[in-house]
């Protein structure tokens, strides 16, 4: 899809790295930013050389649709909570729809929402980073697995983590993101794969120690981040599944405070934890790193594992500086909307549907992540 008219949900953080590697991938579309404060709207609109348009806070009103049917994609870089509201009104609207929510529930909905309507447009879903572009690499790695060796892998391993080159106690973490997307996927369980099959297990429940490229980096199971991966997986490898990487000493202080909060429901549990991590200040310089991993038998019986480790760290993008979770978030959307035709067969795409190897060589990709050699 190359749209000539991109529309933006949102104009926070997400939002102005999505307007500024927008112009600089689609410099000649028209760029239109809502926000429910306009003046965030006009900043990041005049940064962009885009619009601004009002985003009402609630509900789908007529003049929100009518800046919607004049473009050809709308990319939601609102908080996942929002985000059946926002491809509601895409699909009232015509207008292709494109998130990067880890929001598990909500996704569900927009996918049931698009199933049940008669011609809808195009819905890219969980696009990002993680999930998205973790995710497309799980594909291709094990496509790369059966080439090479003749067989399925048993196996498939998503970690990433958004990190701070300096941390201390007793967080061991400091914010790049929204506190609000940390706090769900600590609590909401995480989709597996194991002896073939899908299980939703407890988040933070199968703790583990790695090594990557020197640094001592502790993981665990959190949600949304496996995706469509496991459903895709199911029946053909024996074991899957996303972690996400941290620090040493993180997890600890986490599960103390949910261990607290034990008897309480799901959703206190997320606003307890997320006025916690809010204690915590957001910070620009930081280090994203993915690491995959499949593995299995080849046919001689001897186990092998493919892997890949990636770093990406904060750079400009025609003179504007974007953190290292900004670009790999956002530039994983683009490429998503840019690899997917507006013909495409599936009206709701997820990463599993991806041409992974094109995906992966893409320009935005190959950008941001450099040459991965897949």
């Amino acid at each position: 899809m190359k749209p000539r008219s991109i529309a933006i949900a949102g104009s926070g953080i997400v939002a102005r790295s999505t307007a500024v590697l927008a112009r600089k991938f689609y410099p000649d579309a028209r760029i239109l930013i809502g926000g429910r404060r306009r003046e965030k709207a006009e900043e990041i609109a005049r940064l962009v050389g885009g619009e601004a348009f009002d985003l009402p806070s609630e509900g789908i009103t007529p003049g929100l649709l009518d800046v919607l049917k004049g473009a050809d994609v709308l990319i939601d870089c609102l908080p996942g909570r929002e985000a059946s509201r926002m491809a509601e009104a895409a699909l009232k609207s015509g207008t292709n729809y494109l998130n990067i929510t880890e929001h598990v529930r909500a996704t569900e909905e927009i996918m049931k929402m698009v199933s049940e309507a008669e011609n809808p447009p195009l819905f890219i879903l969980q696009a990002g980073l993680a999930p998205g572009f973790v995710n497309v690499l799980a594909v291709r790695l094990a496509e790369v697995f059966r080439e090479r060796f003749g067989r399925e892998p048993e196996e498939i391993r998503m970690r990433v983590g958004a990190l701070t080159p300096n941390v201390s106690s007793p967080y061991f973490y400091a914010r790049t993101w929204s506190a609000a997307g940390v706090a769900v996927e600590y609590v909401e369980p995480s989709i597996v794969v194991r002896d073939g099959e899908v299980l939703r297990v407890p988040s933070l429940s199968e703790p583990e120690t790695l090594i990557l490229n020197g640094k001592v980096l502790e993981a665990d199971l959190t949600s949304g981040g496996a995706a469509s991966t496991p459903d895709y997986f199911a029946g053909k490898v024996r074991r899957l599944d996303y972690k996400t990487l941290r620090w040493p000493g993180h997890y600890t202080w986490v599960r103390g405070l949910l261990e607290t909060w034990r008897y309480l429901g799901r959703e206190e549990r997320i606003e307890h934890l997320l006025e916690e991590l809010k204690r915590i200040p957001l910070v620009e310089e930081d280090l994203v790193i993915i690491y995959v991993a499949v593995s299995g038998h080849d046919g001689e019986g001897e186990l092998r594992a493919l892997e890949r480790v990636i770093e990406v760290r904060p750079r400009d993008y025609d003179g504007h500086r974007l953190s290292a979770l900004q670009a790999t978030t956002t530039g994983g959307a683009l490429a998503a909307m840019d690899v997917v035709p507006e013909d495409f067969p599936k009206r709701v795409v997820l990463q599993t549907d991806l041409p992974a190897g094109e995906y992966l060589k893409n320009r935005i990709i190959r950008e941001i992540y450099g040459d991965l050699g897949l």
